[in-house]
Order: structure tokens, then C-alpha cells, then sequence
């Protein structure tokens, strides 16, 4: 009885070489030929592929990978499963999600004829319904029906409608975020998903040895200035912010550095051995009095494994890290030494913090990541009393049974107060 193809892949997604390519391209010709029984075998398989595309073995590995990719969602056993994957981010599935403002009218302008109101959203059609002051046994989507032009969706018109209210585009987004309506981003070309995710952002870097699994020096890393950093023209910023708000909406989720980020303010920096990041400032009516706010999408070999939201206040960062579940336990910490080198060498940061949501307040996903932890392994540490005594006892358990970790209360308790890395400034 032969094994199953997609188990031996995942077993092998952290081992790289000539005799894993060999492997991993021997079970992609199987898969290829398999219908999978379920949408999450799919996505296993999806996820694979991705990770493979950014962590590439050889040349023949990376060509198959594209070739998947690219025909991933003409897969029969794709199409019967589309419902199931709904707002998975794979190409040929639908999203749907109460984007805020800037990135609705994003998808508005680049999406037109593959955008629509969700209908199941009652909330927001009554609330439609009374902007347009129509009876509520009419409804707001009906009365959005009889306005709009034929061949527009009714997305782009209530979109429109709220573009030419008076009042400043604050006043609008808040109008808009009030009603929070859910938008559908049916799939079609072009449109966005996780699949197809890329940028030509460097040479291709061939995985062949194990990931790295020592803590990064800091000391060390933090002066090693990136290889490379290009301010790119406004045409390709556009394409890279593009590529950032993507990477957001096919996760469903949102941040205003990308959203509102200014085309002619992003930045390249090639850190060499293909791995990059996309740095954008934001428009000028969206800057801050007390803090520089950035964005930072985090690409190898081109694909988007992750992103960063940093407020500059004076020369310290304070910085919200993320790498996309597909893209873990790899090489995050060697990726945020480098961001740090990043932060350091071209915003000029000399001190660091991390705020509590980041660290677990309120974050279900960072404390099932222990994250708290992992900024701890780098250095940073806690300034309120109660937080360093609490992190003493909890490092004193470890020390007498190494198998100890903190338990999610412990975490949640740890992530009231941010962390710091870097000398206290003089007042």
C-alpha cells in the first residue's frame, strides 16, 4: 500500500538538499494526479507550496512549485471545495470581510466587477437603508438595486455614495467604519489571493541546509547594514503596496501603514540571500504629530512571509512583528534580527519596544504563538516591577524543569506591560 503523498511532504518541509528536492518534486508528481479528500487537505497542500516557493531547493523544485501554483485553482477537487475555503486567500475562493474604509475604496478602484455587499450583512443593509431614508421593508440593498447603474455593483455605488458626501475624507471613513459593511471579493484574474502572491525582489536563494535554530548575536546583526537600499519609482511602489494590501485583505485583516501608504515613499531594502523588505511611508494628511508611522512587508525569494507596523518616535521604534502562519517555525528570529538591523541602519532607531497587543493583551494568536518569549530571547525586557518579578519566577521555573512553559494565564498576565530593548532615555 503506497504512503500517503501530502503526509510524506510535510514531514519533509524543514529538510532541504538534492536528495529532499528529489523527494519533495517525486511526491508533487503524485499529488499532482491525486484528488485530495477534503478542504483541509487542500490547504495543507496549498500552504506546502507556498512555503516551498519561498524556501526553494533547486531550480527544478522551483519551476514544478510555479507550475502548481500558477493551475492551483483549476484543481478539480478545489472547485468542489470552494465554499469550505472561503476566505482561505487561495486563488478560485471567495473573502469576505468588513474592510475598513481605505481599503474598501482600494478594492473599489481596483476591483470594480469583483467586489459586492454581502446580503447576509442585515445590519449594515438597515443601516443603508436609512442613509438613503427608503422604508425598511424596502431594505437598504434594494434601494441600492433601484440607484445604481446597470453593470455597477452595488459595493462600488454605496462606495461612491459615501465619496461624494460632504465633509473631509476623516469624516467619511468614520461615516463608512460606523456601518462597517461586509464586502465580498469574488474570485476572478487578477484579483487578490495568496497563491499567486510575488515580487521580483532580488536573485533566487536556493535552500540547501537546515535552518538555523541558535539565537541571533544582536549585537552583531544590528550593525550589519543591509545589503542594498533603493528607493523605487512611484509605478513599482504602487505595485509593491498593492502586493502589502493583499497580503492583508486574502488574511482578512487590515493596517493603516499599507492602507494608506504613499507610493512615492517606499523603499526596497535588499538584505541579501533573498531576503527583502518593502518599507513605505504614508500619505502626508495620515502622518502623526508624535510618532512617524511604516510599513514593512517581509518578502524571500519575493513571496510576502510576513509584515511589520512601526511607529518611529524620535530614534526609538516601536514595533508590531508578524510572520504569516505558512511562513513559522522557519526562520522568524533571524528575520527580526534583521529587521531590527533594518529599523536600525535606515530609520536610525536606537531603542526599541514592543506594545502589550503585540505581546498577548487582548491577542489570542500571539499568545498561542509565545510571543512574549520570543522577544525576551532578543533582549527585550519589561520596566514595570510587578512584570520583572513575574518573568524572574517564571525563568527560575525553567532553570529546575527545562520541559516548563508559561501558561497562557501567566502570558496574559506578562503582556499588561510592553517590553524595551535599549538603554532608558535621559529625560
Amino acid at each position: 500500500m503506497q504512503s500517503d503523498p501530502l503526509r510524506a511532504l510535510r514531514r519533509l518541509r524543514n529538510r532541504f538538499g538534492a536528495e529532499a528536492a528529489r523527494a519533495k518534486c517525486a511526491l508533487l508528481g503524485r499529488l499532482v494526479r491525486t484528488r485530495l479528500r477534503g478542504a483541509r487537505e487542500l490547504e495543507r497542500l496549498h500552504e506546502l507550496l507556498c512555503f516551498m516557493r519561498a524556501y526553494p531547493d533547486d531550480a527544478r523544485l522551483l519551476a514544478m512549485v510555479r507550475r502548481l501554483l500558477a493551475r492551483f485553482a483549476h484543481r478539480s477537487d478545489l472547485r468542489a471545495q470552494r465554499e469550505a475555503l472561503e476566505n482561505s486567500g487561495i486563488a478560485g475562493t471567495a473573502i469576505r470581510f468588513p474592510f475598513f474604509w481605505p481599503s474598501a475604496r482600494w478594492l473599489a478602484r481596483r476591483w470594480p466587477g469583483r467586489i459586492a455587499l454581502d446580503r447576509l450583512d442585515h445590519a449594515a443593509g438597515r443601516a443603508i437603508g436609512k442613509l438613503l431614508g427608503v422604508d425598511h421593508r424596502l431594505g437598504g440593498f434594494a434601494a441600492l438595486d433601484r440607484i445604481r447603474p446597470r453593470g455597477l455593483s452595488d459595493a462600488v455605488q454605496f462606495i461612491r455614495l459615501v465619496e461624494a458626501m460632504p465633509g473631509d475624507d476623516f469624516a467619511k471613513e468614520a461615516f463608512y467604519d460606523a456601518i462597517e459593511p461586509v464586502i465580498e471579493i469574488r474570485p476572478g484574474r487578477g484579483t487578490p489571493d495568496r497563491t499567486s502572491a510575488w515580487h521580483a525582489a532580488g536573485p533566487i536563494a536556493w535552500q540547501r541546509t537546515a535552518f538555523d535554530r541558535t539565537q541571533p548575536d544582536f549585537a552583531a546583526e544590528i550593525r550589519r547594514p543591509p545589503r542594498r537600499v533603493r528607493r523605487v519609482p512611484a509605478r513599482e511602489g504602487e505595485r509593491l503596496l498593492d502586493l502589502a494590501r493583499a497580503a492583508m485583505a486574502t488574511r482578512c485583516r487590515d493596517l493603516d501603514a499599507f492602507a494608506y501608504g504613499d507610493a512615492h515613499r517606499v523603499r526596497l531594502v535588499d538584505d541579501g540571500g533573498a531576503l527583502a523588505f518593502m518599507l513605505n511611508g504614508v500619505v502626508a494628511e495620515r502622518r502623526l504629530a508624535h510618532a512617524t508611522p511604516y510599513g514593512v512587508l517581509t518578502l524571500r525569494n519575493g513571496v510576502p512571509v510576513g509584515y511589520l507596523d512601526v511607529a518611529m518616535v524620535r530614534a526609538r521604534a516601536e514595533l508590531a512583528f508578524n510572520t504569516f502562519p505558512t511562513f513559522r517555525n522557519g526562520e522568524a528570529a533571524h528575520i527580526f534580527a534583521r529587521v531590527l538591523a533594518m529599523a536600525w541602519t535606515v530609520l536610525g532607531a536606537r531603542r526599541f519596544s514592543v506594545a502589550p497587543y503585540q505581546l498577548g493583551q487582548h491577542n489570542h494568536e500571539a499568545i498561542g504563538s509565545g510571543a512574549w518569549w520570543f522577544y525576551f530571547k532578543f533582549g527585550f525586557r519589561p520596566r514595570d516591577a510587578t512584570a520583572r518579578r513575574l518573568a524572574q519566577l517564571e525563568r527560575a521555573r525553567v532553570r529546575r524543569d527545562p520541559g516548563y512553559r508559561s501558561s497562557e494565564a501567566t502570558l496574559e498576565r506578562l503582556a499588561q506591560w510592553p517590553l524595551y530593548l535599549g538603554p532608558r532615555r535621559r529625560r
